[in-house]
């Protein structure tokens, strides 16, 4: 059981998403976090549906008063679906986070079993294949012994892949930020290039003695 605080609310997850069994094979597997990456999608469709509703209102957000000065409802919301997005908003990121663990958990199994099926059919170590997803991310601020950079990342990097996140699912930083919290001391396959040369790193997020888990910064890349 995990609680932190969301938008300013504190959320509990009662559920033990860690004991859910894996199927055992690449192909089950790649099926099953194509699975997982469309319900991902459909859950976040959801949250931004919510928000959306929220901005509407004001903009009242997450945490803004439902109360005016004299503690009567607002008249300038509806309160009533104010409350209902907020609680969606709980829920939906609950399931997201959720969700998301699978998917890590599922990518890590993948690149534990395929490695070791190549050499089994080949008799040689899987070579690191070009990226296939456009970049959508870039590096820079990397700072010296942090673990982005012990991890290989460098500034000027553009990441195609973080995890599950790729430009095709990717809406917005906040999704690096919910993938970077869920690989706290795990690695993370990142797919990037970096001066025109593609490359596979493993990111390892985790406290350090500077700021954040990770020293870096990374912002939407555009072409």
């Amino acid at each position: 059981m995990a609680t932190e605080v969301i938008n300013g609310i504190e959320v509990t997850d009662y559920r033990h998403p860690e004991d859910e069994l894996l199927p055992t094979s690449v192909e089950e597997l790649k099926q099953y976090i194509t699975r997982l990456s469309e319900e991902r999608n459909v859950i976040q469709a959801d949250i931004d549906s919510h928000s959306d509703v929220l901005r509407r209102e004001n903009n009242v957000g997450m945490d803004g008063p439902l109360v005016d000065a004299e503690q009567y409802p607002r008249s300038d919301i509806d309160v009533v679906a104010v409350r209902t997005s907020r609680q969606q908003v709980i829920m939906l990121t609950n399931d997201m986070r959720d969700v998301m663990g699978r998917i890590e958990r599922a990518l890590f199994k993948l690149h534990e079993l395929m490695p070791r099926q190549e050499n089994t059919r080949n008799d040689v170590r899987e070579e690191v294949r070009p990226p296939t997803r456009p970049p959508f991310l870039r590096v820079h601020g990397v700072l010296p012994d942090s673990p982005a950079y012990n991890s290989g990342l460098r500034d000027g990097d553009v990441i195609c892949q973080i995890g599950s996140l790729h430009k095709d699912n990717f809406s917005n930083l906040g999704d690096v930020a919910e993938i970077v919290k869920l690989s706290v001391n795990k690695a993370v396959p990142v797919k990037l290039i970096r001066d025109g040369t593609p490359k596979t790193i493993a990111l390892k997020p985790r406290p350090w003695q500077g700021r954040g888990v990770l020293g870096c910064n990374v912002v939407e890349h555009t072409d």
